[in-house]
């Protein structure tokens, strides 16, 4: 596992061959970033000036994993589908990157 903030940086390598970016208007209603099929690892960015929570299955709430406001991840996790959501009356806007 990878992360950072803006002024900070990391490589991260893959066997990727290919890419799809999604990205995601996050409220306190959780919402769901999915791609259009299996990817074998993600890239998260929190471009909103809230934290943000992600899981990998529905039902996501401000217990899960927090992700700040400008912070990114990098995750070698086979998946489709993020949830995410934001501490009630936050926003955010994150932006994913999912590696084939």
């Amino acid at each position: 596992m990878a992360s950072g903030f803006e002024d900070w940086s990391t490589h991260a390598f893959t066997s990727a061959s290919e890419e799809e970016q999604e990205h995601a208007h996050v409220t306190d209603a959780e919402v769901a970033m999915t791609f259009s099929s299996e990817v074998k690892s993600f890239t998260l960015f929190n471009n909103g000036p809230n934290p943000c929570h992600y899981a990998y299955a529905a039902g996501v709430d401000t217990d899960a994993f927090m992700l700040p406001s400008k912070a990114w991840i990098f995750r070698d996790v086979v998946t489709t589908s993020l949830y995410l959501i934001c501490a009630a009356g936050e926003t955010s806007t994150v932006y994913g990157a999912g590696f084939r």
